[in-house]
């Protein structure tokens, strides 16, 4: 019993041994993992800090030069928006006719003299009739219109003073009254006005207005406010629109400014060329006194209205002749529904009514949002190219037809929107994105430098005239002032001269994507790690807007200037 007691005991601790040197075991292993892992995190940070940091150095030595010269540059104002269907056509039936039934619907393709609807030809013919009618009446009216025509003399109409004759021999009324308001302008009660901002007098005080020849005229304050004086001097001799200055009675002066007709009357026309003037500036008319004489006073307003009318009844007695000729409303184009109008509970066949919508689909149109930076370099007319890559790889060319003046904020971004318009091409659909180019004309003989030459801070820009070789560094500091910019130039509009020289490196940037490629160099000294090849870097070079060869610009250790 004693000697299996101590077996049992001996094959207790030898158990107890293996399991200690199993765990002790499991315990180097894992140190010995993250001293691998630990190895290779330090072998990468150290290789690729060595990477960007040969990356940079060879940046630095690149420094570049650009002499000032002359040259054209240009601008493109680009955006994206959605192809939209334009120039809709509204299919009508005239007043009077009956509709039985409307085949197509919105989304249908439809051709020429395709069935669009059926009416009842009773109504058509009921209609034709009544049409006629009214033509026979209009043409009685535009008969007794023909000889229309205004008087040949215009008077004064309220007795007064004559202060201003706009109107010259031989002068069309209407341009006459479109550009001045009236032919002549007539003082009623006898003064003119003049206001200044002054105070002191009191309403009724008398003051001294000096005229412009340098006579001097009684004046009467007729109005004090505030501030602010209207005084009056009788309208025979002073002229209209005369600058005078106004002095107290103790002669000290009050202000200046010009004269105007306190209590005017416009003498007016509405047709005729002026023949004769029978009145003169500043002479007393009374209400029957002639002030204008005309001729070709033969008026065409009533006359010309009339026509017009009859022109819109010709148009609708040529729809209904049209219609009783096919029987039915037959499309004049191919075309795209897009909505139908006509609904059979609502239908009034007592005025014309709107049955449907078509497209004629021959163009198409893309409204983009151009920033506020942009907007005044657009103009009407100007060439864009247009991507639709749901289309084809080509570009198609439209115009710039539309451009609105009426800012968007609502998205904290002032924007401004255009309209492109282009021929539709076939597989064309409304709501297809596609991007617009326009090419702004640009400016000839501009200054020009590249973009990576610009730097700027807070306050300005500036470039660098000179770069120190044995420090490293730039120098030659300059302010300038910038004109129109694109990807590739900067227009100089002051700060550098033809022929001055800037130096730069050409921005590029180091990603992250630059980080990792650079990394793999290490893969052939980590045996057993990667069986890839090294792929080196994609380039790379300083982060944008910095210049190489010794640190950041704008002052900053190791820079000049």
């Amino acid at each position: 019993m004693d000697e299996q007691q101590r077996s049992g005991e001996e094959l207790f601790e030898r158990l107890n041994r293996e399991k200690k040197q199993r765990r002790r075991r499991v315990v180097r292993t894992v140190i010995i993992v993250i001293a691998v892992i630990a190895a290779i995190l330090v072998l990468l940070v150290l290789n690729l800090r060595r990477s960007v940091e040969q990356k940079f150095a060879a940046a630095e030595k690149e420094v570049l030069t650009y002499e000032v010269k002359p040259g054209t540059i240009h601008t493109l104002v680009t955006g994206t928006g959605v192809l939209e269907q334009v120039d809709q056509e509204e299919i009508k039936v005239p007043a009077g006719v009956e509709i039985d039934e409307v085949f197509p619907e919105a989304g249908d393709l439809v051709t020429e003299g395709e069935l669009l609807a059926k009416v009842d030809m009773a109504s058509v013919m009921s209609a034709l009739s009544d049409t006629q009618s009214q033509l026979k009446t209009l043409d009685s009216k535009i008969n007794s219109a023909k000889d229309d025509s205004a008087s040949t003399t215009l008077t004064a109409g309220v007795s007064g003073r004559v202060k201003k004759i706009y109107a010259e021999v031989g002068d069309d009324v209407g341009l006459c009254m479109a550009e001045n308001g009236a032919l002549a302008l007539l003082s009623l009660d006898g003064y003119l006005a003049v206001d200044i901002e002054a105070e002191g007098p009191a309403r009724g005080d008398a003051v001294t207005v000096t005229r412009a020849d340098g006579s001097v005229v009684s004046g009467l304050v007729e109005q004090a406010r505030k501030g602010s004086l209207t005084v009056l001097v009788s309208d025979d001799g002073p002229l209209m629109d005369e600058e005078v200055t106004v002095s107290d009675a103790s002669g000290k002066v009050l202000g200046t400014d010009k004269l105007y007709i306190h209590s005017p009357l416009a003498v007016t026309g509405y047709a005729g060329t002026v023949s004769g003037i029978t009145a003169r500036e500043n002479a007393k008319v009374m209400s029957t006194s002639g002030i204008v004489t005309l001729t070709d006073t033969k008026t065409s307003a009533n006359y010309d209205a009339l026509l017009r009318q009859r022109e819109e009844l010709e148009e609708t007695f040529l729809e209904l002749l049209t219609i009783y000729r096919d029987g039915a409303v037959l499309s004049k184009m191919d075309g795209l529904v897009s909505s139908v109008e006509y609904d059979e509970d609502t239908f009034n066949s007592a005025v014309e009514t709107q049955i449907l919508t078509l497209y004629p689909q021959k163009q198409m149109s893309v409204t983009i949002s151009v920033d506020e930076t942009d907007i005044l370099s657009l103009k009407e007319g100007q060439e864009a190219e247009i991507e639709v890559s749901s289309v084809s790889e080509d570009t198609f060319t439209g115009t710039v037809t539309e451009i609105s003046k009426v800012a968007d904020t609502s998205t904290g971004v002032t924007q401004y929107s255009a309209e492109v318009t282009l021929d539709r091409e076939e597989g064309m659909l409304s709501g297809m994105t596609a991007n617009i180019n326009v090419r702004i004309e640009g400016t000839e003989n501009a200054l020009i430098i590249p973009v990576d030459a610009l730097h700027q801070n807070s306050a300005s820009y500036y470039v660098y005239t000179a770069y120190n070789n044995e420090a490293h560094r730039y120098e030659g500091r300059v302010e300038v002032t910038i004109g129109m910019q694109n990807d590739d130039f900067v227009e100089i509009t002051s700060g550098l001269q033809e022929g001055d020289t800037v130096y730069y490196t050409e921005s590029q940037s180091l990603t992250i994507m630059d980080m990792f490629t650079m990394a793999q160099g290490m893969n052939g000294g980590m045996g057993g790690m990667s069986s890839g090849k090294s792929s080196g870097s994609r380039g790379g070079g300083q982060m944008p807007g910095m210049p190489s060869g010794g640190g950041m610009p704008g002052g900053m250790p190791g820079m000049g200037g």
